[in-house]
């Protein structure tokens, strides 16, 4: 046999038996097991109760046909069911008013206010609505929208203009 043949033999064999010899190799290991728990995740929604209300400074109006003209004060009110589950959950209930439709102008001369009360006692407010924590869990709040017209809008603007109101939507985010 080739002496070249030989050298390789040798050198394979040495390389399986070095190879075979680094898998019995013993290393010294240990554990214990941790006092460990679970973790889950919780839960934020409102929920409808009961069929919302339209008013302005002179009582109740059909919002559908309701025409307002400048320093009118239009407000929406509804009730809603809190699920506001988290160890640490802060939220913002709010109007989404990104969903209001008509025109600009009238739109611009509109100021939209959120707060929200539950059993007659006001949720801290934010600049965009109510905070809302756990501890509103199941609790019913009464939500306020007030859509002020401006009163200083003067002349021809937004005049015989419409906004659709229908779309707008009450937000529970987390902040």
């Amino acid at each position: 046999m080739n002496s070249k043949i030989k050298g390789a033999i040798a050198a394979g064999a040495a390389t399986v038996l070095l190879a075979g010899g680094a898998g019995t190799m013993a290393a010294f290991n240990g554990g214990g097991s941790g006092v460990g728990g679970s973790v889950g995740a919780g839960s934020l929604a409102l929920a409808a109760s009961g069929a919302p209300a339209w008013t302005d400074q002179h009582g109740a109006i059909d919002v559908a046909s309701y025409r307002a003209v400048p320093g009118d004060v239009v407000t929406y009110t509804a009730r809603f069911v809190v699920t506001a589950r988290g160890t640490n959950l802060v939220a913002n209930l709010g109007a989404d008013s990104g969903a209001i439709t008509g025109d600009p102008a009238l739109k611009a001369a509109m100021a939209t206010t959120v707060t929200a009360t539950t059993n007659g006692v006001s949720l801290p407010s934010n600049t965009g609505g109510a905070v809302v924590t756990p501890a509103h869990n199941g609790k019913t709040v009464d939500v306020k929208v007030v859509f002020t017209f401006d009163p200083a809008t003067a002349g021809a603007v937004a005049q015989t203009a419409q906004l659709d109101l229908s779309n707008f939507t009450i937000s529970l985010k987390q902040v």
